[in-house]
Formats: structure tokens, C-alpha cells, sequence
């Protein structure tokens, strides 16, 4: 089985700002940074080809509230 973290890309526009960032890890996970072009940062987690997608763009937002989600409903995994 793989493990360890297997890819780590990060791509920049012709500024040198970072527009993506893609991890790949364990088995099949990864996780994805995408910053849309209007502004805003897109967060994608998943395995393999499914996972989800959800707005990390502002304080209080979709990925603050699927953080909080998964806190309460599993306690023991929460981290400060």
C-alpha cells in the first residue's frame, strides 16, 4: 500500500501568485486549494474521484460550517 505524502503541486500565475495546490496522500486522499479567478479560494477534499468541494473564502463560511460538522459529530478528532 502507498502512504507518505506522494505529490505536492503547486502552480502560480505569470505574477507568481498561487493559483493552485494540489496534495496527494496516504492511499488515494488529496486535498486541493484553488483560487477562482473573481477571488475566493476553493477547498477540495476527497478519495480517490469522489470527495467534496466547498467555499473557504470568507470567516464563517461553507468550509467553516463542514469543519464544525464533523467536530461535533466526532468529538474525539477535534484539534485547537
Amino acid at each position: 500500500m502507498r502512504d507518505g505524502i506522494r505529490e505536492a503541486n503547486v502552480q502560480t500565475d505569470t505574477n507568481g501568485d498561487i493559483t493552485h495546490v494540489r496534495l496527494v496522500f496516504g492511499p488515494h486522499h488529496f486535498v486541493e486549494l484553488h483560487r477562482r479567478e473573481e477571488g475566493g479560494v476553493d477547498f477540495m477534499m476527497g478519495a480517490t474521484h469522489h470527495g467534496f468541494l466547498a467555499d473557504a473564502s470568507v470567516v464563517n463560511g461553507e468550509l467553516e460550517g463542514i469543519i464544525n460538522e464533523v467536530r461535533d459529530a466526532h468529538s474525539d478528532l477535534a484539534v485547537d
